[in-house]
């Protein structure tokens, strides 16, 4: 299996399309990330999927799918300085303290903070990724969690025994910097 990123510039960014966590208070906040993992060379980025360790007070990826809730990094970006600014220009580093949304069910947004394994038929070339996500409408494809990663994955089929939230593809389109995304809504969790 040879993991591979959803084509971006510099970092993933998100746009909450409908999620019902502001309303509910499924936010957290004021819980730093885990210094091991998300080192300087690898950064929270907004559309990651992550889990709040409220023993260890910080928050990192899921170690096992089961492991709950999930919540989806969802911070308005900052503009460091004039000529670097835009969401694909803002991660979080060490020592922030991104929101963190609780995912819910019926939960929409669009990201392209997304994985996908390019063994995979349909995934295996950037056209064939296209081609499999332009036909969305008629060959389901999902967004699951991965242990150890916080960036969800883009499948054709779901695991056997998965127990982990679930996403499914319902357009396949653009983030709001203009690069292209996918607009998933949680059918599972």
């Amino acid at each position: 299996m040879a993991a591979t990123r959803f084509p971006h510039e510099k970092y993933a960014s998100l746009e909450l399309n409908q999620v019902a966590f502001p309303k509910t208070g499924m936010v957290v906040s004021q819980t730093p990330l885990d210094a091991t993992a998300f080192p300087e060379t690898a950064p929270c980025e907004n559309g990651m999927w992550v889990i709040a360790d409220k023993a260890a007070g910080t928050l990192k990826p899921c170690v096992a799918v089961t492991d709950k809730p999930f919540g989806i990094v969802y911070t308005a970006e900052k503009e460091y300085e004039d000529y670097n600014v835009g969401l694909k220009n803002f991660a979080h580093r060490v020592g922030a303290y991104p929101r963190v949304g609780i995912l819910g069910l019926g939960d929409t947004v669009t990201t392209n903070c997304l994985q996908y394994d390019n063994s995979e038929t349909g995934f295996t070339t950037a056209e064939a990724l296209e081609a499999t996500l332009a036909a969305y409408a008629t060959t389901p494809v999902y967004v699951i969690a991965v242990a150890g990663s916080a960036v969800p994955k883009l499948t054709k089929t779901l695991p056997q025994n998965y127990a982990g939230p679930v996403g499914k593809v319902t357009k396949y389109y653009t983030v709001p910097n203009g690069e292209k995304g996918v607009k998933y809504e949680i059918i599972n969790l």
